[in-house]
């Protein structure tokens, strides 16, 4: 063998693979500055809007964009085995929403413990415990819930309890049961989201933006599953408030508890 030729050979081969890595290293470091730069240029000019509408953010915008998923859901239905365990109250059905009114009024929420609230009101509503107060928005003469799932609320699915004079009366109640999920997709960020808000004209000229968070949403359609999306929520003057879906970017319908004909 000649090794002279082989020393050589191994060589050039150590050249061109160091030359291939360094090659590949700054690619690298080419699109992360590519990226870096595209990123600064996008939350600085969104600054600029923010200033030339007079727009305050009362809030950090959040950062995460994790994977999230498209949901299969069905409306819990509240069989009536269940139904009936429940004491003091009077109950009927709207289409997926279970509604009931109190015999005897139950205390607010806002005058108990957290440990109270959630006996007395468990031992009077189904799945009380997966529910969580929207502590960002004010209603008149109610409190409401969203179901929460994996950490995240279900903004259609909604726990409204009638509340006056420091008394809850009655509620109105939707509760969804997760079938399966999609594939995972990363999310837009949230600044993208609101930028998309500005730019339709939602938030006006010298509003706050009281808050940002990701959930769910869909609209309710006639069929036993339903699909809801990953979506941004943004609070904003006076309790304003609406959705963009965090997957494509666009904007979708404020929910409710409808009636389903």
């Amino acid at each position: 063998m000649d090794w002279r030729r082989a020393k050589t050979l191994l060589i050039l081969a150590f050249l061109i693979l160091d030359s291939f890595l360094f090659y590949q290293f700054w690619t690298s470091r080419s699109h992360d500055l590519e990226v870096g730069q595209q990123n600064m240029g996008t939350s600085s000019s969104l600054q600029d809007v923010l200033k030339a509408k007079n727009i305050q953010l009362a809030i950090e915008p959040p950062t995460d964009m994790p994977e999230m998923h498209y949901l299969n859901v069905r409306y819990e239905n509240f069989e009536m085995r269940l139904v009936s365990k429940l004491p003091n109250q009077n109950s009927r059905w709207e289409g997926h929403v279970f509604e009931s009114r109190f015999i005897r009024n139950l205390p607010s929420p806002l005058t108990m413990m957290k440990s109270e609230v959630q006996k007395t009101f468990s031992e009077h509503i189904l799945y009380f415990e997966d529910y969580k107060v929207d502590s960002m928005v004010q209603y008149p003469e109610k409190l409401v819930y969203f179901q929460q799932w994996e950490g995240y609320p279900l903004f259609g699915a909604t726990l409204e309890l009638n509340h006056n004079d420091q008394k809850v009366m009655g509620y109105r109640q939707a509760y969804f049961q997760v079938v399966n999920k999609g594939s995972g997709k990363k999310v837009i960020s949230s600044l993208t989201a609101l930028r998309t808000l500005i730019e339709n004209g939602m938030i006006a000229y010298g509003e706050t933006v009281h808050a940002i968070e990701l959930g769910y949403f869909g609209h309710t359609y006639d069929a036993e599953i339903q699909v809801i999306a990953p979506v941004w929520r943004i609070v904003h003057g006076t309790n304003q408030v609406h959705y963009i879906n965090a997957i494509t970017g666009v904007m979708e319908k404020t929910p409710s508890l409808q009636k389903k004909e």
